[in-house]
């Protein structure tokens, strides 16, 4: 692989991964939790859910 596109993706996965912060940081402000368990569930699945895009943004540093 080229350094290029070593470059390129490593790039596209920080800005992804900033966008993503940001969208579910302004939608969680939004919602009003009264309940701190609640609370913990949704960012903990939010915070895991990231893992499945950046699979695909970081598949060019696989080995084949």
């Amino acid at each position: 692989m080229s350094k290029t596109k070593k470059m390129l993706s490593i790039i596209i996965f920080i800005l992804m991964m900033f966008l993503y912060c940001l969208l579910i940081m302004a939608f969680l402000v939004k919602i009003n939790f009264n309940n701190w368990l609640v609370e913990f569930i949704v960012y903990f699945i939010l915070g895991i859910i990231w893992v499945f895009p950046s699979m695909y943004i970081l598949k060019p540093f696989k080995k084949k």
